[in-house]
């Protein structure tokens, strides 16, 4: 995993990114790319190319994002805790960012179309710039905002109540 000590300073990017989407947790943007590098070490991933290792970080880094929303909203982690209010003034707080339903949402995408599921990812949950995504991906970058604008259509639909 060399080619990954060669582009740390890029992931910390990415991880900080990601992890400013989420609710306050324990992990820290080091800890989050240190975890994906031992996650993708003991599955023994190999590298292709920079676009297949940014691939293979981001969905590494989101699946470790999961995990440990789950574990947060699990019962045993006071999940199951209802808020209730002491002044009928305050409001209820509003619902928490749901990671799983988004993760769905952009699997079922990628299912059904793989380019615009790739600059989901890479945008969305990675932070990358759509320029970069052109460059990774080999293609135009008018194609990139088409397929971010259409993702977005495609999520939107998905994600309504």
């Amino acid at each position: 995993m060399q080619d990954f000590d060669a582009i740390y300073q890029h992931v910390k990017r990415l991880a900080r990114h990601e992890l400013s989407k989420h609710a306050p947790m324990t992990l820290n943007t080091t800890a989050l790319v240190h975890e994906a590098y031992v996650k993708l070490s003991e599955y023994g991933a190999t590298v292709e190319d920079r676009q297949h290792l940014v691939n293979l970080v981001v969905r590494a880094m989101r699946q470790i994002l999961i995990d440990s929303a789950r574990r947060r909203a699990s019962s045993k982690h006071g999940g199951d805790i209802a808020f209730q209010a002491l002044e009928p003034s305050i409001p209820e707080p509003t619902a928490e960012f749901d990671a799983e339903a988004v993760t769905q949402a952009i699997d079922q995408i990628k299912q059904a179309h793989p380019r615009m599921g790739q600059v989901v990812e890479m945008h969305f949950l990675g932070g990358i710039e759509f320029n970069d995504i052109a460059e990774l991906l080999g293609v135009d970058r008018k194609t990139i905002y088409r397929d971010w604008t259409a993702a977005r259509v495609l999520l939107t639909a998905e994600l309504a109540p």
